[in-house]
């Protein structure tokens, strides 16, 4: 009789120990673990959340916290996916522009709201059930405007990374590391207005230092978004009429 080879693929289930037993019995569950992780996030950032100070603030023992979780990657995943949680997705009667719209909107109100959490996302694996439920939606705002499957998920990866690089920036100047952390466009612009004579040395930028310290981050994540929808609308376009989008292609190359 043959021996039923191993199943490697199985995770191996570690017996909780005692302590992470007693935390089980003291009534700590794991949206309570979640929630106090948030928590803690929002008070010291995301390089203070350890399963140690989560421990501490949770009144048990470390052990405790692996009856839940296996590590603090996963702890981490579902706290991503709690703030994830708290966004509004739209509708999909609305068009496609204002799907994204309102996707963009719901991501930058939530990511602002919590600290360092434009950089957990981009940390974790979109992974989770309202994760997961986010990317069908914007998946599918893009499948249902005409984009065949394998664009609808390129096009939805790029709009996402999108939202997340101008979305942690921003965020970073309202959770700054140090309380006197400039606006890197407020420090470029006290840096050209120092300059003197040597502002000769980068013409297109003489007069600009005001014009930088007024830049205001939602417009700019707004201008940004503008161009980025625009461009994809061009692109829908370009399906809905290839022929026409070749035709000028030709024209184009034909130019002196």
């Amino acid at each position: 009789m043959r021996k039923k080879a191993p199943d490697t693929a199985r995770k191996r289930v570690r017996a909780p120990t005692a302590a992470a037993t007693a935390g089980s019995r003291a009534g700590l569950a794991r949206d309570h673990l979640v929630e106090a992780a948030l928590d803690l996030l929002q008070e010291a950032g995301l390089d203070a959340l350890s399963t140690r100070r989560l421990a501490d603030r949770l009144g048990v023992k470390s052990p405790a916290l692996y009856w839940h979780v296996h590590d603090k990657d996963e702890l981490l995943g579902l706290v991503a996916d709690a703030i994830c949680a708290r966004m509004a997705l739209p509708a999909a009667s609305l068009s496609f522009r204002q799907r994204l719209e309102a996707i963009a909107g719901e991501y930058r109100r939530v990511l602002i709201a919590h600290r360092d959490a434009a950089r957990l996302f981009a940390e974790q694996a979109p992974t989770g059930p309202h994760r997961i439920k986010l990317y069908d939606a914007a998946v599918g705002a893009f499948l249902d405007s005409g984009f065949a499957p394998p664009e609808a998920v390129a096009m939805a990866t790029f709009y996402r990374n999108y939202l997340l690089g101008m979305i942690a920036e921003e965020t970073r100047q309202a959770w700054p590391t140090r309380p006197e952390t400039l606006r890197p466009t407020v420090a470029l612009g006290i840096e050209l207005s120092q300059l003197g004579d040597n502002a000769r040395d980068y013409p297109n930028l003489q007069g600009t230092a005001g014009l930088l310290a007024d830049i205001d981050p939602a417009e700019l994540f707004r201008i940004g978004l503008k161009v980025l929808l625009d461009g994809m609308e061009c692109r829908l376009g370009e399906i809905a009429h290839p022929a026409r989008a070749k035709s000028a292609g030709s024209r184009e190359k034909r130019k002196p």
